[in-house]
């Protein structure tokens, strides 16, 4: 079963794993606990739409099975949508976030920056590795260097919103130089990140508009 505290001390995992040791935890709790346990996941990680998803259907009554399919489902289709685009592509990438990492195994090649201060990045860089994939370390300051030698730009989201998305902090610099560098920057993010309010989030999350984006990729392949 996987451990509760260190679900809430996580600062390296992308929300889609986040949300998925919150599921599994969630499975192996009694029912009548569920709900306590992930509102306090919640406040942990204010910046994850995904947890605010959980609670919303656990309220609603739905079976943890029937969650986690759903989760899963739409999961494995965003990634499908995106290894369409990214396919024969070189892609530079921040942080981690599982859904974006299996939508790069048919990339010609994958520069990954660094991601400090947690250098979640290097885990993105081993997972490809491990599957035989093309691909490079960056330091931060280096993302102009990555992004000139790449074919687009792959993000994930925290969060998604009307206005735009949340994600790692160094995300905006990299929308800006992917802007400047004249790439598509997508951000690949299923529907259930999507809230109506902007949360509360601390320095290690920002904001980026919107308008830095070329597209926001799907279960369903479509723009918010």
């Amino acid at each position: 079963m996987r451990d509760l505290e260190s679900i809430l001390s996580d600062n390296r995992s992308g929300s889609s794993k986040i949300i998925k040791n919150t599921l599994e935890l969630l499975k192996d709790t009694d029912e009548d606990e569920r709900l306590e346990i992930c509102k306090k996941i919640l406040d942990t990680h204010p910046s994850m739409a995904g947890l605010r998803f959980i609670v919303d259907n656990i309220e609603s009554g739905m079976k943890i099975n029937k969650i986690i399919d759903k989760f899963e489902e739409m999961n494995r289709r965003t990634s499908e949508n995106l290894e369409k685009i990214a396919e024969n592509k070189i892609v530079t990438v921040i942080s981690r976030s599982h859904i974006v990492e299996r939508g790069l195994l048919k990339a010609k090649k994958i520069n990954i920056l660094e991601s400090r201060p947690e250098k979640e990045g290097i885990d993105t860089f081993r997972w490809l590795k491990d599957r035989g994939k093309k691909a490079e370390i960056y330091l931060d300051a280096f993302m102009s260097y990555a992004v000139k030698n790449s074919d687009i730009v792959v993000s994930g989201a925290d969060s998604l919103l009307e206005e735009g998305f949340i994600n790692k902090t160094g995300t905006l610099p990299l929308a800006l130089t992917a802007r400047h560098f004249n790439k598509d920057f997508y951000v690949a993010a299923p529907s259930y990140k999507f809230i109506d309010l902007c949360p509360e989030f601390d320095s290690n999350f920002e904001f980026v508009e919107r308008t830095l984006v070329t597209e926001f990729i799907q279960e369903k392949q479509k723009q918010l």
